[in-house]
């Protein structure tokens, strides 16, 4: 959030005069010394009301949305017209290619503009007179219009665009995975041109139309060189101005379809805050990205990852540390970060770094720093000196959590479930392992340790219900049916659940002082043990165990932890959570098992799952059945929740999982009825995917409005 302040210089060619007058007013006679106090004068910024009112409203607006802002440190406070040392290196600074732009006097209407957005503006002199019809035929055909090369005849051969890439020996990098649909803003008003500049920098190409009568430009809006329909949008005008400006483009486009006689309309209405901006496209030197590294780093109690050693310092080639700046971008290739606001530099630097030493923040799935130290750089310094080397640190998605809901005054604790489902993480050794588990043919097998697990199949003796649970011996465990599972297969994983805690293996004995009967793990038995119940000594006996036999059956007891986890069906978000780790966005993705958001003390919601991924956060839950409720008031206030509780932690997206093949029809209601009202009231709303089938033919679909 920047607020412009301009130079003395722009101020003056705005109003001519205004450095003279400020002259005389301080009595500055004509001569070298008011030559020299005018050339200064107009590299400083101008320090009139305008400027201090703008950069008061940039404040406001960053402290209201938490944006650009670190503590009392702000990255950028304003955009500024006069080349500073401090911000990074424009591009055309380490061209390798003659650039050329439109000229600068040129670009006196916003049908000139239109154009030179896309190709940049230059400082020279021409006597070229442009049409407005050249300029809107130039804007909508972009950097592929030949008049940039009408406007220089005399330039060099390999001449650039000044927004050209290739022109610094850069090129743009996407992290988006599904190609990108192609923006049209329409509008003639500054702010209009804010949008759709800032959506050229984050997104890619787009088009400005500041002009409203439609002409022969617009076949290239409808020539279909790019797949997908348009997204058509306008800072300044209505949803309804919007529609009925682009339905005039489109029904008096110069090149129609005679066949079929309704042909669908290739473009769609939206507001500026519905145009998807989760996949960032990135400026980098060509020999300086993608450079493998290998950092020690320490892993914390929380999943986090911290870096043991600082980074050194380098220098990109063709770079100047000296006249050049630029950012260092690292990304940990099984630990993705979201690019969240609230993520700032006392979130992602370790916990003894310096936070004055470089703005340091979440971006790009990674973590960014500026490659300048900005805290205290002493004249003469070194190389290494005069670079930042922070270290820093990957919070864990636990971690990523508890920061975003902080903002909202919002705790995160573990839920029940949640920590029955981190315990066996830890004895298995993975969430993926945990996952694996769930889809796996033991998980049934594990259903039968169960209380209320009825004994089919097993012979009498093989299998013994005690009052907390059911425990099996190795004949039942054979006799449980499971087609293709070998029994030497079965065999290898019992034995590893024993090794890994899952499983306790022991013997069902009694006691000669009560008549309780209790499982004793093998760590517990020696010739003499003591009764649980009455403290009672007994000897290992054949009187003792059960069931009566010479010698005693080995049974096998399955962990608390794991017991109440699947008894309580907490199979079915690992299930969601491995399918969604299996589509191509979320491959490395950070997960995190249920947990509560709570308020004072006082339970808002709780989310079944969490997954993170380089470019945004989910949030999910999944039921065993189809539906949210058991009546049309119960189901719109869990489908408010759930929303509200994405809204609380800056989430993305919500994630319906089933084990059913679709959520009910009431179910779906209920949502589109929350989605419906969430917007009315101008509140936040995720994008909704449901995710059906778990467990037999998974299908995850986007719910559209």
């Amino acid at each position: 959030m920047l607020a412009y302040t301009p130079s003395w210089a722009t101020r003056d060619a705005l109003n001519p005069g205004t450095i003279d007058r400020l002259l005389a007013e301080r009595e500055i006679t004509e001569g070298a010394e008011a030559e020299q106090f005018r050339q200064m004068l107009r590299k400083e910024p101008w320090n009139g009301s305008a400027a201090h009112e703008a950069g008061e409203a940039a404040d406001r607006l960053r402290s209201r949305l938490g944006t650009n802002t670190r503590e009392d440190l702000i990255q950028c406070s304003h955009l500024f017209d006069e080349a500073n040392a401090r911000e990074l290196t424009p591009l055309a600074a380490i061209a390798a290619a003659p650039t050329i732009g439109v000229h600068r006097r040129l670009v006196s209407t916003v049908d000139a503009l239109s154009y030179a957005m896309h190709v940049g503006i230059e400082e020279s002199e021409t006597d070229a007179q442009i049409t407005a019809k050249e300029w809107r035929d130039a804007a909508t055909q972009g950097t592929e219009s030949p008049l940039l090369s009408q406007l220089h005849p005399d330039a060099i051969e390999g001449a650039r665009a000044v927004r050209s890439h290739e022109a610094g020996l850069c090129v743009p990098v996407s992290r988006a995975f599904r190609p990108r649909r192609r923006v049209v803003v329409l509008g003639d008003q500054p702010e209009d041109f804010a949008l759709a500049e800032a959506l050229r920098q984050i997104r890619g190409p787009v088009t400005w139309l500041p002009w409203t009568e439609p002409g022969l430009s617009d076949m290239w809006l409808f020539s279909g060189r790019t797949s997908g329909r348009l997204l058509v949008t306008s800072a300044s005008l209505s949803m309804e101005e919007i529609r009925q400006r682009i339905e005039a483009r489109w029904d008096k486009r110069p090149v129609r379809q005679i066949e079929p006689e309704e042909e669908e309309r290739r473009f769609e209405v939206v507001a500026p805050a519905d145009i998807d901006l989760a996949h960032p496209s990135l400026v980098v030197l060509k020999d300086a990205w993608d450079q493998p590294r290998s950092l020690p780093a320490t892993v914390e109690r929380d999943g986090s990852l911290q870096t043991s050693l600082s980074l050194t310092a380098e220098v990109p080639r063709g770079l100047d540390p000296d006249k050049h700046r630029w950012q260092v971008t690292l990304t940990a290739g099984n630990h993705p970060l979201p690019p969240l606001t609230v993520l700032g530099s006392s979130t992602v630097t370790a916990s003894d770094q310096s936070p004055w030493e470089t703005f340091v923040r979440a971006a790009d799935g990674g973590i960014t720093y500026w490659s300048h130290r900005f805290d205290f750089v002493p004249s003469g310094a070194s190389l290494a000196g005069s670079l930042a080397s922070p270290k820093l640190s990957w919070p864990s998605i636990r971690r990523i959590l508890q920061v975003a809901a902080a903002t909202e005054g919002i705790s995160i604790l573990p839920s029940p479930a949640g920590k029955r489902a981190a315990i066996t993480e830890r004895l298995l050794g993975s969430r993926a392992a945990l996952e694996a588990l769930a889809a796996s043919p033991g998980w049934p097998l594990l259903r039968r340790f169960l209380p209320d697990s009825a004994p089919d199949g097993y012979f009498e003796g093989s299998w013994w219900k005690l009052k907390s649970a059911v425990v099996l011996s190795w004949e039942a465990i054979a006799a449980h049916n499971a087609s293709g599972w070998e029994l030497s297969a079965r065999r290898e994983q019992i034995d590893q659940w024993t090794s890994q805690g899952v499983l306790r293996r022991g013997l069902i004995l009694g006691c000669g002082h009560c008549p309780i009967l209790e499982f004793y793990p093998l760590a517990e038995i020696s010739q003499s043990y003591r009764c649980r119940r009455c403290g009672g000594d007994n000897q290992l006996t054949k009187d003792r165990w059960k069931p009566a036999a010479h010698e005693p059956r080995w049974f096998y007891d399955l962990h608390p932890a794991v017991l109440e986890l699947v008894m309580n069906d907490g199979d079915v978000p690992l299930l969601a959570t491995q399918h969604l780790r299996r589509q191509y966005w979320a491959r490395q993705a950070l997960v995190c098992e249920e947990f509560e958001l709570l308020k004072d003390g006082n339970r808002i919601v709780e989310m079944d799952f969490a997954v993170a991924t380089t470019e945004e956060l989910w949030l999910g839950e999944a039921k065993s059945n189809d539906t949210l409720g058991d009546s049309p008031k119960a189901r719109r206030r869990e489908a408010s929740k759930l929303m509200e509780g994405c809204a609380l932690v800056g989430a993305a997206g919500l994630i319906l999982a089933t084990a059913k093949t679709q959520w009910s029809d009431t179910t779906v209601e209920a949502i589109r009825f929350e989605i419906g009202g969430r917007r009315g009231a101008g509140k936040p709303v995720p994008r909704i995917s449901l995710l059906t089938g778990l467990g037999l033919s998974p299908q995850l679909t986007q719910l559209t409005n």
